[in-house]
Formats: C-alpha cells, sequence, structure tokens
C-alpha cells in the first residue's frame, strides 16, 4: 500500500498542475470577457447616441419641409395680393402674410435649436466612436495576447491529462475516488505531508502512534482533525 500512497503523491502534483492551468485559463478568459462587456457598454452608448441624432434629423427634415411648404404658400399669397383689386381682400391676403411669417419665424427659430442640438449629438458621437474605437484595439490586442496563452497552458493540460491518466490506471480505484472527493472539498490539497508530527494540511498535531505508523507508508491514513490523507516524504520515513 505505501506504493500507493507514493502514487497519489504524484497524482495531486499533476492534478494541481492541471488544476491551476485551467485557471489560469478561466482566469485570462474572464479578462476578456470584461473588456468585451466594456466594448458593449460603449456600443450601447454610441448607438443610442446615433438614434438621437437620427430622431434630430427626422425632426430637421420635418421642420425644413414645413417652412419649405410655407414659403410655397407665402409666395402664392404674394401673387394673389398683386393680383387683387379689393381693398378688403387684399387686406385678408396681408393678414394671411404676417401670419405666415409669424409661423416660418417659429419654425426658424425651431430649426435653430435642431441645429445646435446635432452639433452637440455630433461632437459626443465622435468622442463615443474614439473611444470606441479605442477599446476595440485594446480588445484585439488582449485577444492576441490570451489565444497566445491559452494555446501554451492547453498544451500543457494534453500533457498533464495524459500523464494523470497513466498515474490514475496505477492507483486502487476505490482509493482514487476516496482521494478525488477529498481533493475537491479541500480545494487541490488531499494529500499532506506529516513533518515533525504535525499534519501540514491543518497544523494539528498528530498523535504519536499514529505519526509512527504514518512514516511506514504501509496504508492509507487520514489526518483526524482535516480528513486529509497523510504520507511522509520517503527520505525520512522508515522501513517496515
Amino acid at each position: 500500500m505505501g506504493n500507493q500512497v507514493e502514487l497519489l503523491v504524484s497524482l495531486q502534483v499533476v492534478d494541481q498542475q492541471l488544476r491551476e492551468r485551467t485557471e489560469a485559463i478561466e482566469a485570462l478568459q474572464q479578462g476578456l470577457a470584461g473588456i468585451e462587456s466594456e466594448l458593449a457598454a460603449q456600443r450601447n452608448l454610441l448607438d443610442a447616441c446615433r438614434a438621437e441624432r437620427a430622431e434630430l434629423e427626422a425632426r430637421r427634415r420635418e421642420l425644413q419641409g414645413a417652412l419649405d411648404d410655407e414659403e410655397s404658400r407665402m409666395k402664392d399669397r404674394r401673387m394673389r395680393l398683386n393680383r387683387i383689386r379689393n381693398e378688403k381682400e387684399a387686406s385678408a391676403v396681408r393678414r394671411e402674410i404676417e401670419v405666415g411669417k409669424e409661423g416660418n419665424q417659429k419654425i426658424e427659430e425651431d430649426l435653430l435649436v435642431v441645429y445646435e442640438a446635432l452639433d452637440t449629438v455630433a461632437a459626443r458621437e465622435t468622442e463615443l466612436q474614439k473611444e470606441y474605437d479605442a477599446i476595440e484595439v485594446r480588445r484585439a490586442e488582449q485577444q492576441a495576447k490570451v489565444d497566445t496563452e491559452v494555446a501554451t497552458l492547453s498544451a500543457g493540460l494534453d500533457e498533464a491529462r495524459q500523464r494523470r491518466d497513466e498515474l490514475a490506471a496505477t492507483i486502487d480505484s476505490e482509493l482514487r475516488r476516496q482521494y478525488e472527493a477529498i481533493f475537491v472539498r479541500r480545494r487541490g490539497l488531499a494529500v499532506v505531508e506529516v513533518r515533525g508530527g504535525t499534519c501540514q494540511g491543518c497544523h494539528m498535531r498528530v498523535a504519536p502512534q499514529l505519526s509512527n505508523e504514518i512514516q511506514r507508508n504501509q496504508r492509507v491514513i487520514v489526518c483526524p482533525n482535516c480528513h486529509r490523507i497523510l504520507y511522509a516524504r520517503a527520505e525520512t520515513s522508515v522501513s517496515a
């Protein structure tokens, strides 16, 4: 059984490497996800600004159309006024012209407000576009970096998985399942050394008799406190 304990120690080293590489890949991808989220938020701001500009453009066209129509009617009124010989009718047309001028002035004022708003929105859109482009460049650079690092880490993962399969095949299946459950529960530390009579997992003292038995590495013994599998280093263990 001593050989099994030593194999568990070797298996844990490989599993820790797998865990570290997997977590490193996840961290890289999360970092990229953060930039993607930032880019999406900036895109939403840019889209909202463009939508606002589109509404203002529609309002500008509407007002310009109304102004053009009123100018056309004003032209007709002036032509009518030149043909009218009846003072009463002429007075009515002149009143229509005055009302039309007032209406045109109001439209022109509204148009001025819209043009000013368009200038403001256009300037904001330009700034938002610059910020979006900068984030996109940063995203592309980060993507290239992540792709390179993930490829390197993934290659190491393949090698580690192959090594793990080889080691796992040499360990008793029931013992391996016990180890794997502890490895998950104890966040990557299932097999720990007993050094100076102390469990290096929870740093609690181990009973002397139990410590002596652990030194022999002849059977699987778990820590009474943290329930990790205990072992002694080969160079310090005592032969049976």
